[in-house]
């Protein structure tokens, strides 16, 4: 990477792309928050925010989006599964003046931010206290269900030098629903989409499914098509009661998938929150329901009862994430 004063941080959403610089204390500059639809790609994205910046000096390129990433160096790219958008690394490059632009997975960047969160940045939910020498898991509902890990890596001492992010697609696991209501809705959905995966439910199209689910199964199919947003303030004011019951599940099926999630990566160090819905529920995300059902694993309770879960109350992880990714490649 070339030397320079600032690095360039982009992390590209199904809905939202956030572009910040960032100065080698790794705290990013208020981002910039654009809609992904008012531009044909990322370079275009790229090259306006850089001109409304002036044309600053770049030490390196770090961009995060919600898809995995195929191919490695100047052939990587991400093929973004809910936006139209192609990450590419070579037109990063073109477009920043940046030969070797670092490409990762939206949660992988959330997840190489836990490091560097303190307790301002979260709330937590239940458990006791992180173990630092084990994996730590970042999981959350937005536009999609993003899913990743962490994992320290000691030296022959002992002690942890870094962390690998372990970037994976969780959110397309197979959903396992926990009650006889859920078992319903599951075949319910199976008549729409076969497949039912986590994210088929766990986001925000995720809450508009299991609202239009719900008024199928129960035969109230003029209930009508309201979006994300509308369920969740029906469902706080009380005004539906299929809002509210569509909000209450969700709630128990984020906690189910986040046990698994825990469980599976062997998670001591914490199981962090992240996305963009469950920060803006405020009260209506139901923290016992979803802490009940996170340890709700039979014989492993016990294994999870001690796991802290975190909801981050901080507003751009990834991009905290992003600028310790791209000041460890500028060196």
């Amino acid at each position: 990477m070339t030397e320079g004063g600032r690095v360039l941080l982009a992390d590209i959403g199904g809905t939202h792309a956030r572009f910040a610089l960032a100065g080698r204390d790794g705290l990013p500059l208020a981002p910039s928050v654009w809609l992904t639809s008012l531009y044909g790609g990322l370079d275009e994205a790229l090259a306006a925010f850089l001109d409304q910046q002036g044309r600053p000096r770049l030490a390196g390129v770090a961009v995060c989006a919600a898809g995995p990433v195929q191919g490695i160096g100047a052939e990587a790219r991400i093929a973004m599964v809910n936006c139209p958008w192609v990450v590419d690394a070579r037109a990063v490059a073109a477009a920043t003046g940046i030969a070797a632009p670092a490409l990762v997975n939206d949660f992988a960047a959330v997840a190489l931010a836990l490091p560097h969160l303190t307790a301002t940045d979260w709330e937590q939910i239940g458990g006791g206290h992180a173990d630092p020498m084990a994996p730590m898991a970042a999981l959350g509902p937005g536009t999609g269900l993003g899913v990743a890990g962490l994992v320290p890596v000691q030296d022959p001492s002992g002690a942890v030098t870094r962390h690998l992010p372990v970037p994976g697609e969780g959110g397309h696991v197979s959903l396992a629903p926990g009650n006889e209501r859920e078992i319903s809705l599951l075949f319910q959905l199976m008549q729409t989409f076969g497949h039912v995966s986590a994210e088929r439910v766990l986001c925000g199209p995720g809450l508009e499914n299991l609202y239009a689910a719900l008024g199928a199964l129960d035969g109230a199919a003029e209930i009508g098509q309201p979006t994300a947003a509308d369920i969740a303030r029906m469902a706080a004011d009380a005004s539906s009661p299929v809002a509210r019951e569509a909000v209450a599940i969700f709630t128990g099926l984020l906690g189910s998938v986040a046990g698994d999630v825990a469980l599976t990566l062997g998670a001591k160090g914490g199981v962090y929150l992240a996305g963009g819905i469950l920060p803006r529920w405020g009260d209506l995300f139901d923290r016992r329901l979803f802490r009940r059902r996170f340890e709700a694993k039979g014989r492993f309770r016990t294994y999870l009862e001690p796991i802290p879960v975190r909801l981050i109350t901080r507003q751009d992880p990834a991009l905290v994430g992003l600028a310790a990714l791209a000041w460890s490649r500028a060196g």
